[in-house]
């Protein structure tokens, strides 16, 4: 008998600290499929959709393909937005009457709807399936986990990378899960324990202490039957009551208790080392000292705007270190990027090859001015690629209508839509080459490394203002359960 799985998308990182809304809009500009259009645009990536996909293959299931949305992380996502992709995904299961249902969710959204976006999302999906269809979900590595969540699936998979070059793996394992579900090889519950955590992003890279021991452990409790055991860092910019940390296990019934011991270790550890969570980042004028005097030789010298990282939903219109540098004279940089549809707009008017006065930047939120300068438009595109670095390899992004624009000896990509540049085909694809600039400067907080750190000499993380600050005293909690660290102390 061959199964039936519906597979959905319906993902967002949620910052509820932005003034920018999410609707169908920003869906539509970042990655939104329906229907016959998912399977050819998502076989073969590295993504959720991917990793279901190359399951569904060796098990010869009939896929029913719903909807697969994506949109930049931002401001709360509307009601509208939430309700049509919703809606496409209840009215698949009522036509296809499922085996099974898996879905690529993030884990942080917040709605207008609900602000538990994908508790809302697997609350819905299960008074559809019903309580006999096993239903799973992968997750960021940045989920804050509900109750409500794990009470409304059967299996809750997270990625164990940060950067996310796992993001296909994961999907297959969850697929490979649900497999051994519908073979009854598996009769899967959830675990999950938390620690009273919400560390920012930064510390979250997989590579570094204490985040590599934790993901050890977690890997060293999974077997047969315990498919998956996720630690989940949280998003701290969301301002949610289940807004931190926690551990999180897919085991066969007969292994709950003792997954949840081990689950309930590590929580315990992370807690225990919460000091290994802290890190210093390098001020804006320590930035554009060493820029300025910067040797190439060994790579180029790459500053990550760690704050205004439009991939945790800040604005990506930052001007604080482009105006340094720009102060500093510093020559021979690359920028990724400025989100300034204006300023883009002025560019077209102008003309490649021809100058302009511009107001660029800082219109947004508190993260900068906007600066007047006298640019030269260098290139104008769609702003359209495929990543072919290590993270979500072959999707395809878009910073919508594009314009590069020379400033002093510094080429700033200025885009029409927020989007992390995270794959060194951001700057490619707009004629510029990274290996060969002395500094590059990058508005994102750990993503660009998969793809970068080949590339640079030396990385520095630097300090300016941004919604995705790890300063978390600079942002005013109120929903968050307390106590927390570093909110509260010890």
């Amino acid at each position: 008998m061959t199964e039936t799985v519906l597979v959905a998308r319906i993902k967002h990182e949620t910052n509820t600290f932005s003034s920018l809304s999410t609707g169908r809009a920003e869906f539509e500009s970042t990655s939104l499929f329906r229907g016959g259009e998912i399977v050819p645009e998502f076989r073969g990536t590295n993504t959720d959709l991917g990793g279901f996909l190359r399951v569904a293959d060796e098990e010869g299931w009939e896929v029913v393909p719903t909807v697969a949305a994506n949109a930049t992380p931002g401001g709360v996502v509307t009601a509208d937005a939430l309700d049509a992709f919703v809606e496409r995904l209840l009215a698949g299961i009522e036509e296809s009457d499922p085996d099974a249902v898996l879905l690529g969710l993030h884990g942080a959204m917040v709605s207008e709807r609900d602000r538990d976006g994908d508790g809302y999302i697997l609350e819905r999906v299960r008074e559809a399936a019903g309580e006999d269809v096993p239903v799973m979900a992968t997750l960021d590595l940045h989920a804050n986990i509900s109750d409500r969540m794990v009470d409304h699936a059967d299996g809750l998979f997270g990625y164990d990378t940060y950067p996310h070059v796992d993001i296909g793996e994961t999907g297959e394992t969850a697929a490979r899960a649900m497999a051994a579900t519908l073979n009854g090889g598996l009769d899967p519950t959830i675990v999950v324990e938390r620690a009273p955590l919400l560390p920012p992003l930064p510390v979250l890279q997989t590579a570094d202490e204490p985040m590599a021991s934790l993901l050890d452990a977690a890997g060293d409790a999974e077997s047969a039957q315990v498919p998956d055991v996720s630690v989940f860092g949280g998003f701290a910019y969301a301002d949610v009551p289940e807004a931190g940390f926690s551990v999180v296990g897919v085991t066969d019934e007969s292994l709950a208790d003792e997954t949840r011991d081990d689950c309930a270790g590590i929580a315990a550890e992370a807690d225990d080392r919460r000091h290994e969570f802290d890190r210093s980042y390098t001020s804006v004028a320590e930035a554009v000292e060493e820029a300025s005097g910067w040797d190439a030789t060994e790579g180029p010298l790459l500053l990550a705007d760690i704050a205004d990282n439009p991939g945790g939903g800040s604005a990506e219109d930052g001007t604080v270190i482009l105006e340094a540098l720009l102060e500093a004279g510093v020559e021979d940089v690359a920028v990724a990027a400025i989100y300034d549809p204006a300023a883009v707009d002025a560019a077209v008017e102008a003309g490649v090859g021809e100058s302009l006065s511009v107001e660029l930047g800082g219109h947004i939120e508190d993260n900068g001015d906007p600066i007047s300068v006298d640019a030269y438009v260098r290139s104008l595109s769609d702003g359209t690629y495929r990543n072919q670095g290590p993270m979500s390899t072959g999707l395809q992004v878009s910073f919508e209508r594009t314009a590069v624009l020379e400033i002093d000896g510094i080429d700033v990509i200025v885009g029409s839509h927020r989007q992390q540049p995270y794959d060194p085909e951001v700057f490619r694809s707009q004629g510029v080459t990274p290996e060969r600039q002395r500094v590059l400067v990058l508005k994102s907080t750990v993503h660009y490394r998969a793809a970068f750190e080949p590339i640079a000499g030396t990385i520095r993380e630097v300090s300016a203002p941004g919604l995705c600050s790890p300063d978390l005293s600079s942002f005013d909690y109120e929903q968050v359960q307390r106590p927390k660290y570093p909110l509260d102390g010890e």
